[in-house]
């Protein structure tokens, strides 16, 4: 899974390499992102990839208020609607923290909360080889891996950082659980 996007041209850079590589993958994608790129949310859509909701600013949901948790996801929804015809059915929350009150807001909108088991901390590591690393410490059947293909923390959706080390351990990622036996598949997979 890769979260904070889309985030070009770094997410076009991860679709040409899943294309490569024959893999499907699931997209979290930040409202504000969607927005400012919706070409390539179609680009991601086009090419198979499953999307999710990964809210609207990405602000921490714990700090939020139910109906505040509930209008970024709804805000969200909205925008992926707008430009592909579909609102997206999974959430994953920003940096993993739910409450009690996220999870009365995805219940009235029937949408589960889909967290990881296996990350790269591609947000503080900037080597491939070591971000491939980290993944591949904690990788067991039905793992769900995050990486990123934007930054979260970024208000600005032009102001995204460059994702190409998580790009590269993607590669290094896929050839080694493929030489592993794994398949990769989407989360709703």
């Amino acid at each position: 899974t890769y979260d904070d996007g889309p985030n070009p041209p770094h997410t076009q850079a991860m679709l040409e390499l899943l294309a490569q590589q024959g893999v499907t993958a699931t997209f979290f994608l930040k409202g504000r992102n969607v927005e400012a790129f919706p070409e390539t949310v179609e680009a991601v859509a086009q090419a198979g990839h499953e999307i999710g909701n990964h809210s609207y600013s990405h602000r921490p949901m714990l700090s939020l208020s139910k109906s505040a948790m509930r209008e970024e996801l709804v805000r969200t929804g909205d925008s992926i609607e707008k430009v592909l015809g579909q609102r997206p059915v999974l959430f994953r929350p920003p940096y993993g923290l739910q409450g009690p009150g996220l999870k009365m807001a995805l219940a009235e909108l029937g949408m589960p909360s889909i967290l990881m088991s296996s990350h790269g901390v591609d947000w503080e590591e900037t080597d491939p080889a070591l971000i491939a690393k980290k993944v591949l410490e904690s990788i067991e059947p039905g793992s769900i891996i995050l990486l990123h293909d934007g930054h979260g923390d970024v208000a600005e959706p032009t102001a995204q950082q460059s994702r190409a080390p998580s790009v590269a351990a993607t590669g290094i990622v896929i050839e080694e659980l493929k030489s592993r036996g794994y398949r990769f598949v989407t989360v709703s997979e």
